[in-house]
């Protein structure tokens, strides 16, 4: 019986590996998106009094 099966295990081993790293990566990519809707949609939020108080200055003009 040979070593036929050293580098079947480490190309197997590899492609484990290779796919952990992208799980991970796209869990990150994920969440930063997700961050980054919650603080667009908190700065949409913040922008809505400023514009209702521009538009009751302009009112007074």
């Amino acid at each position: 019986m040979g070593l036929y099966w050293v580098p079947v295990l480490l190309g197997a081993a590899g492609i484990v590996l290779l796919l952990a790293v992208a799980v991970v990566c796209l869990a990150h990519v994920r969440r930063f998106v997700h961050a980054a809707q919650h603080e667009r949609r908190r700065a949409g939020e913040s922008v809505v009094p400023l514009r209702a108080a521009a538009a009751e200055l302009r009112a007074r003009r």
